[in-house]
């Protein structure tokens, strides 16, 4: 296996998911500098998963042919330029530009990426290959944004996308000497990809990936100001906040797979949609108190980011033969739900509170949980009728 390639090609994904983060923690910065409301600059979010969604699927089957490396080193250079764009903002349309040129490159990168780590490594290491790329990603919560909140609290905002720019240039140098070329193939027919979606034991468990990230995003997506209103943050605290989050959502997403090989995923995922979802209607009831708030940032990130490999392993469980497909489709619905969860949360903010944003995405999660029990009580069905 080449290990190092497949380090920078996780660097790679830090950075994107850095990039992809950062802007919840210093939301309220931004919106100030650039003279709008809170909401209007939480649609920085809901434009990029969207446009995310774009570059993960549709740039990728549009490029699906073309030589892999090329087109990845062409995504990390279409990322620095949204990257620089941002840094020289002065306007809010001018930054949303700069976010959709991030997103679209940064799906087109991560898929690429994740893609190229399988195909670098030996056929029994391809699952710890994908996996050490999609760590890469996990880890800006932990490093990145925590990091990049700080910086915004000591110097001008735009110099975190700066220093995103000039990482990002010198990963692309290290990319381009140390990997290998890799020729395209061809995208599997768009009709085959429709037809899984009549499966419904697959509906409902995508369901599932859409009102978690919904409800995870409504609140991660104005966290700043979210921990400003309810325990009184400063740009430092919520740094730490988010270095806290991103520990446990780092914890979480390992404990997942853990869970997943001891108990299952039935019992994984509904467990971490119950605590996750507690634990954002619990926020309310924190208000004031700094040590109830990290209690809960504790448990919410180590809930929410355990569902996601229990998820991904029932997906594929449901439709082994057909493991690629429907991964696809779960990015894209994932970033779906971060889009609807960042427009929601925002009118939420404009027709009642921010702290109402508790209870609300709380109900959304377990509207996830619903899902879950249906697609669970369907597959068991139909295991049933074939034995």
């Amino acid at each position: 296996m080449n290990r190092s390639a497949i380090y920078l090609l996780a660097l790679g994904a830090f950075v994107t998911g850095t990039a992809e983060f950062v802007v919840s923690g210093i939301l309220e910065i931004i919106a100030g500098d650039l003279n709008v409301s809170i909401a209007t600059a939480g649609q920085l979010v809901t434009f990029y998963s969207l446009s995310y969604a774009v570059g993960a699927l549709l740039l990728v089957m549009l490029t699906a042919k073309l030589e892999r490396k090329k087109m990845l080193l062409y995504a990390m250079i279409a990322f620095i330029a949204g990257n620089l764009i941002a840094f020289f903002s002065f306007h809010y349309s001018v930054l949303m530009l700069s976010r959709i040129m991030m997103a679209a490159s940064g799906g087109l990168y991560i898929v690429i990426a994740s893609n190229y780590a399988a195909r670098l490594a030996l056929p029994e290491k391809r699952g710890n290959a994908i996996a050490v790329v999609i760590t890469g990603f996990s880890v800006s919560l932990v490093l990145g944004v925590p990091f990049g909140t700080l910086m915004a609290a000591y110097m001008d905002w735009r110099y975190v996308y700066l220093a995103i720019a000039v990482v990002t240039l010198m990963n692309l140098l290290l990319l381009y000497r140390f990997i290998p070329k890799l020729e395209g193939a061809e995208a599997p027919p768009l009709r085959e990809q429709l037809r899984l979606l009549r499966d419904k034991p697959l509906i409902a468990g995508l369901m599932v990936t859409v009102f978690w990230i919904l409800g995870y995003t409504m609140v991660f997506a104005y966290i700043g100001p979210f921990l400003t209103r309810l325990a009184g943050f400063s740009i430092e605290m919520i740094s730490t906040a988010l270095f806290v989050l991103g520990l446990f959502a780092f914890i979480g997403s390992r404990f997942g797979g853990y869970a997943v090989d001891k108990w299952g995923p039935v019992r994984t995922i509904s467990i971490s949609l119950i605590v996750h979802g507690a634990a954002l209607v619990a926020f309310t009831a924190t208000a004031g108190s700094t040590v109830g708030v990290f209690v809960l940032l504790m448990i919410w990130g180590a809930a929410a980011w355990t569902t996601t490999p229990a998820n991904q392993f029932y997906l594929i469980s449901l439709k082994p033969q057909s493991s690629e497909m429907v991964l696809s489709f779960q990015t894209a619905l994932m970033n779906f739900g971060m889009t609807l969860g960042a427009g929601l949360g925002g009118m939420a903010i404009e027709r009642a509170s921010l702290l109402d944003l508790g209870w609300m995405s709380g109900g959304i999660v377990f509207v996830a949980l619903i899902f879950a029990i249906y697609s669970f009580a369907l597959q068991a069905i139909r295991k049933k009728s074939l034995s």
